[in-house]
């Protein structure tokens, strides 16, 4: 009886040794894993925070294009209307020399070609002017794009420094526990 009762002992302080230690690594696993995981979320973390910076640099860049190009269209549209005026002036001034006529018939023929030359010149300054606000227009959205852009990319720059402490202290703790 006391052997069965020795034996009985020895398997119960086995077990219980066996339950415990498996205990012990069940929570060094838990703990290890617990770490593993804060490390992963402050690496996504910055994964996210670096794609919004690339996106912001993005939205600068494209910023930056669309205000050169509407510049390049603002000074050749500029050229257009000192082209246009010109040719107007030089067109008229023949004109305004006819009208001073004592002919009559001149003088009429004259007025009636000054309309022509007076409705054509306005319908083309007129189409000039909606290709100007439309360039301006441009060069606005532009601008604005970079002020968001370099706005979004200092936020996140800041957030990114933030990230950055977080994964170190997270990968210094996972590295304290192994």
């Amino acid at each position: 009886m006391n052997k069965i009762i020795l034996r009985s002992l020895t398997i119960s302080f086995v077990l219980f040794f066996i339950v415990s230690t498996g205990a012990s690594y069940a929570q060094d696993d838990a703990k290890t894993k617990k770490l593993q995981d804060k490390v992963e979320s402050a690496q996504q973390k910055l994964d996210k925070i670096n794609a919004k910076i690339t996106s912001a640099d993005s939205l600068i860049q494209a910023g930056q294009d669309m205000v050169k190009e509407a510049e390049g269209e603002l000074k050749s549209l500029e050229a257009e209307q000192k082209s246009l005026d010109k040719e107007y002036f030089n067109n008229t001034k023949p004109l305004e020399k006819k009208m001073r006529s004592t002919d009559d018939e001149v003088m009429k023929q004259a007025k009636e070609e000054l309309k022509e030359v007076d409705t054509k010149y306005k319908a083309d300054l007129k189409e000039l002017n909606a290709k100007i606000k439309a360039s301006t227009k441009k060069y606005e959205t532009g601008n604005k794009m970079i002020t968001k852009g370099k706005e979004n990319q200092k936020k996140h720059k800041d957030s990114k420094k933030e990230a950055e402490k977080m994964l170190k202290e997270a990968e210094k703790n996972q590295g304290k526990k192994k």
